[in-house]
């Protein structure tokens, strides 16, 4: 999990790694001025901005609840 100061910061950087490495990057905000960007099987403590897998955003309804979280 990395942390950055803009929503944007943290949707480039997801959508980089969801490109080069085999994985879904959840983008999240904690607080007004802090954005959070986590592989999908990290625990996730805030508002979801966009889940991102091979560069691109997700829509809504390709994306999962798990239980118990």
């Amino acid at each position: 999990m990395n942390t950055y100061p803009t929503s944007s910061q943290a949707t480039g950087v997801a959508r980089t790694l969801s490109k080069r490495i085999p994985c879904t990057i959840v983008v999240y905000q904690t607080s007004e001025r802090e954005f959070v960007t986590a592989r999908s099987n990290d625990r996730v403590s805030g508002l979801i901005q966009g889940v991102y897998r091979d560069g691109y955003l997700l829509p809504p309804a390709h994306r999962v609840e798990l239980p118990g979280r």
